[in-house]
């Protein structure tokens, strides 16, 4: 798309990576088949202080007969020492493993499944299983954004905007939601509806770095550059070294502007 500046791959990419859908170690189910037990947490937490002790830890609970629980904190210590395809294949199976789970339950294991494929850029296995997990339980918004986040990786602006609508009319104000949205709308050329959506969050959250970094993209696209310079310089000023803070710094540069 050529307007007053190029828009660069790294600021789509930047507009399309979610803040908080990666599975992370913070994000360990619980589940009630998964109970919250001594063991458990002590698998979680020996995962985040090691990847590798957790990994053997978990492994030697699974063999023991720890069964979902452990199985779960084996599949999160892949995760965490970077086997991520490992991990997001031992969640798949998690999932069919856990036959009185509820739709629920078993719909979280398979949203975690979903978001490893697609950090790992596999926007059709993402979708596929993102989408077998909303069909056992839709009503976690995460799941709607980071389908629809795959979609809009694919291109599908139109149906990742459908996903992300759905994942507001579940959580009306959720963010993320809001700032994907408004990225699909601008790339499909429907900057009042993109600026409705920017102009939500900004409402309430003034100094929303992804946001902001939104906002830019469409004064940029407006030929507002220097209205753009001053959004990005803000973004630069509250977190310079994130994504968004990546992005501000790119759209910077397009404009010639130099940014230590």
């Amino acid at each position: 798309m050529r307007r007053p500046m190029i828009l660069t791959l790294a600021l789509l990419a930047a507009v399309f990576t979610t803040a908080g859908s990666g599975v992370t170690h913070a994000q360990a189910l619980r589940l009630s088949e998964l109970p919250e037990t001594e063991a458990y947490r002590t698998c979680i937490a020996r995962t985040q202080e090691n990847a590798e002790a957790g990994f053997e830890a978990a492994i030697a609970w699974r063999d023991e007969g720890g069964g979902p629980p452990a199985l779960h904190c084996v599949a999160l210590a892949l995760f965490g020492l970077g086997q991520m395809d490992e991990a997001a294949k031992r969640l798949e199976e998690l999932a069919d493993a856990m036959p009185d789970a509820s739709d629920a339950e078993r719909a979280s294991v398979l949203g975690q499944a979903g978001t490893v494929w697609l950090q790992l850029r596999d926007l059709d296995r993402a979708h596929e299983i993102l989408s077998k997990s909303i069909a056992l339980d839709g009503s976690s918004p995460e799941l709607w954004i980071d389908r629809g986040e795959a979609l809009a990786r694919a291109g599908e602006y139109w149906d990742a905007i459908d996903d992300f609508s759905a994942a507001l009319d579940r959580a009306p104000n959720h963010i993320d939601a809001m700032i994907f949205r408004a990225a699909a709308y601008r790339l499909l050329d429907i900057d009042d509806l993109a600026r409705d959506d920017i102009d939500r969050v900004l409402d309430f959250a003034p100094q929303q770095p992804d946001a902001l970094v939104e906002l830019g993209a469409l004064y940029a696209k407006a030929g507002a550059l220097e209205d753009a310079r001053v959004v990005w310089l803000e973004v630069l000023s509250i977190t310079p070294d994130s994504a968004a803070g990546r992005a501000a710094r790119a759209g910077l540069e397009q404009m010639d502007v130099k940014v230590e």
